[in-house]
Parts: C-alpha cells; structure tokens; sequence
C-alpha cells in the first residue's frame, strides 16, 4: 500500500492565511493535524472546513510542547510540518509525494525561502522577474531545516523558540537527507505591530530559557538569532559569546558572531571569528559569504574573491553569487572576467537592480554597448519585465544618438511608473527640441517623485528654451 502522509501545524489567528497554505497542499496530505493556540478569530472555523483533526493547546511559552502535540495526532506513515504564513509549489507537491513513496530510514531537509525587502543580508537573494512566489518582495533569504520525516519512531521537536525536530532525529540514527523541493515563507508579509509583537515574545522565551537552563549554548545561539531579527547586533553578538563560553568550538556560534561583528564594524575581530568556524568546518557557504564581504568592504579583493568562490562552490543556487565575483574581479583590474560574471548575474536575476547597473557599468568601460544592448534585448525577449532593463537599454541607446529607439524604451519603462524613465525620456525630447513633450515628461516624474532635483532643473531648461529669441 502507498505511503501516506499528515500535514502537522500549530496556528494562532492565522484567518488570513491558513485557507492559502492548505490549499498549496491540496490533496497530498490524507490528513490535516492542527493544534489551536488560542486564535481569537476564525481560524478554527477554516480548519474545521478542512475535516482537519483539530486540538486546542493553551501556549505555555514553549512552541517545542505544541509542535508535538500536533505529531500525537498524527497517524499516517510520514509527517509534514509546515506553517499558515507557508505555501509549496504545486510541482512541488509531485516531487514531495514521491519522497514519500521511498524508504522510511532517512528525512528530509527542506530550504525555506523567507521572503523579505532587507537587501542588507548578506544570504539576501533578490527573486527572479515575473517570480509568481515574490509578491512583491525584493528577494528572498533561505534557512534549512527538516520538514519530512517517518511517523512512530518517537522523534520529538526541542527548543521552546525556534523549535526543531533535527536533533531528535539524529539521535534515533534516522539520516537527514537533502531536497530541492522549497517552502516558501511570508512571515514578513503580516502587519509591522504584529511582527514586532512577534519578534517581542520570542526575545521573552529567549531570555526565559535561559534563565531555567544557562548552561544551554543553543538557547544562546537562538537568543542571539533574535536579537539579529531586531537589529541589535550588541546583544546578539553578547549572546553568540555566551555560546562560545560554554562551548568554545560551536561552529554555529562563531560563525553568527563574526556576521554581528561586522554590523558592529569591528572587522578585523569578524575575520578572525569567521575564519575559526571555517577552520572547524570549512563547508559553511554562508560564512564563507560572510568572511567575503568583509575583505571586500576593506577592498581585499583576491581574498574577497576567493571567499565568494568557495561560498558559490558549495552553494550553486545562491543566484548573487556571480555579482559578487564579478565586483571583486573589477576590483582586481580583470574587467573581461568581470563583465562574464556580471552577465551571468542578470541572466540569473533579471530583476536586480545591482547586477543590471554592474553589467552595464563594466561593458561600458569595455565600450561595448552595442553588445549590452544585444544582452539585454536577449533578456527582455525571455520574458524579464524589469522597467529599469528598459530604462538602461533606452540609455544605451541615447549614447550612440539613436533617438527613436532610445524614446521606446525610456516609454516602456515610464508606462510601468518608474519616475526616472520620465526625466530620461524628457531628455531626449528636449534634445530633438520637442518641447511640449520634454515638458510633458518632467512633469510627470515630478508627479510620481516630487524630489526628483533632476527633472525639476530640466524643466526650469525647458521653460527657458521657450522663452528664448528665435
């Protein structure tokens, strides 16, 4: 008989989201096991609805206890967990059910993508154009934990915050495996007061955890995680040294503190905490990302580079990889290269706004633009629908005097509201003397961005271009 599996959840006033998340799975799962903890709007009706096995579990601070509560309701041969802020791609349910067709001694790790408009982390991945999954996110920073695992063999979840069921089934010699498959996650996608309120109780659990067990170095590495979320790199690096107190070799904590040590720029400590992870584990992609910007921010750029090529080596889906590279080969004088890795980064990501100004930006000083144009028309006819890709090729095309060309896509690129597309189209009307419609052009970008000191100048020009003798 085929394996069948139980989707496990806990929820807490997830009304809005939760039909979403269920409806992501569709019939994967032949059961639905959730624990309510204390929703005070209808999220128990939705779950209801669902003929899910509902039960009600007042939080008492510890997610670990309601996360297993969940798995007592369980009763098929593997168990899922995912969250109400959580979907899966529906190639994705295929791929998940044959996993669950296979052996039952192994699990199975899953990246999430967390969804998120803070460019400054350094794992910070910007998504694809037309990216179905973005919603209007800039990108995305993923985290790996197990989602699949075999039912009845007495795996529990630990850790009142940040809770996971890795650890447990380690110790029942049940191996974690690797998947391509991706959960896609909106935590950032609910109101600021209810993140912070979010982010507030977790600090709290934190800090309670520690108070009952402060010889726990994981309950210091999550603290410190927590206080990484609200941008208080001190306490977090504080926390990561109280890791490291108790457990001088942890990798994690080292590698986490040299991240809060640079935030605090404090360089030079950053590397050498960075450098003491990757000599006790040298496969930690993100550490090694970590060590890179710092050399590159002090423009050590053959040490830089050579960090980011390991983190790329043992990461090939960290899409921003090749940007990376290509920034510290420019730095190094090798702008052939350079501009290689720099196409490979749009290509990858058609709608960073950093790869397209970088590509650009290296084939000019290659004075190439016809073959930038040719790369980026390439990219646009794939299907990429980045205004700013317009915007560039109309610059392009203004550079080498080809007006009408240059009009079309400065058009195309305003159409989809991008106020400098305005200005730059005002530009070339005012050029071919086109007054009225340079007019038109400023005014509109001053109307979508009344601080554009750019297209305010332009059009006190145009006012004077008219008012001057014939």
């Amino acid at each position: 008989m085929a394996s069948r599996i139980s989707l496990a959840m806990i929820v807490k006033n997830e009304s809005t989201r939760l039909q979403e998340c269920l409806d992501s799975v569709g019939d994967l799962a032949s059961e639905l096991c959730i624990v309510d903890t204390g929703s005070s709007d209808n999220t128990l009706e939705i779950a209801r609805a669902a003929d899910a096995a509902i039960s009600v579990f007042l939080l008492c601070d510890d997610f670990a206890d309601a996360r297993n509560e969940s798995l007592r309701l369980c009763k098929e041969d593997w168990i899922l967990i995912l969250d109400a802020d959580e979907v899966i791609a529906s190639e994705d349910r295929i791929k998940l059910r044959r996993l669950a067709q296979g052996p039952q001694d192994c699990c199975y790790q899953f990246v999430t993508r967390n969804y998120t408009n803070n460019r400054d982390m350094v794992d910070f991945t910007p998504c694809h154009a037309n990216d179905p999954f973005a919603r209007d996110f800039a990108g995305w920073h993923p985290s790996q934990k197990v989602r699949l695992f075999p039912n009845n063999r007495g795996a529990q979840f630990e850790g009142n915050v940040h809770e996971l069921i890795d650890g447990s089934l380690e110790k029942l010699g049940i191996r974690a495996l690797e998947t391509e498959i991706q959960i896609h996650h909106y935590g950032q996608a609910r109101a600021e007061s209810e993140i912070r309120e979010k982010q507030s109780k977790y600090l709290n659990l934190g800090h309670q955890k520690i108070k009952e067990n402060p010889t726990d170095v994981n309950g210091f590495i999550e603290l410190g995680k927590q206080y990484g979320e609200v941008q208080d790199h001190a306490n977090a690096a504080g926390a990561y040294r109280e890791a490291l107190k108790l457990d001088p070799k942890n990798v994690e904590a080292l590698h986490q503190l040299g991240g809060m040590l640079f935030m605090l720029k404090r360089p030079e400590e950053a590397v050498k905490s960075l450098n003491l992870a990757l000599r006790l584990d040298p496969n930690i992609a993100p550490a090694w990302r970590n060590l890179g910007v710092v050399h590159a921010e002090a423009k050590r750029w053959s040490e830089a580079l050579e960090c980011f090529e390991k983190a790329y080596a043992l990461e090939s889906n960290w899409h921003d990889g090749p940007r990376y590279i290509a920034v510290c080969l420019e730095g190094l004088d090798r702008i052939e290269e350079a501009a290689e890795h720099a196409r490979n980064a749009l290509r990858l990501v058609p709608n960073s706004t950093e790869a397209l100004k970088l590509f650009v930006q290296l084939e000019q000083k290659l004075q190439r633009r016809s073959q930038a144009r040719e790369v980026l028309t390439n990219i646009i006819d794939k299907g990429a629908s980045n205004p700013e890709l317009h915007n560039v090729l109309g610059e392009l095309y203004f550079y080498d005097k080809l007006y009408d060309e240059s009009k079309a896509h400065f058009g195309t690129a305003a159409k989809s509201g991008l106020a400098a597309a305005y200005n730059n189209l005002g530009i070339v009307h005012f050029s071919l003397q086109e007054y009225d419609a340079a007019q038109a052009a400023f005014e509109q970008c001053l109307k979508l961005d009344p601080t554009h000191a750019g297209a305010q100048k332009n059009l006190e020009k145009v006012q004077a271009a008219r008012q001057a003798p014939a």
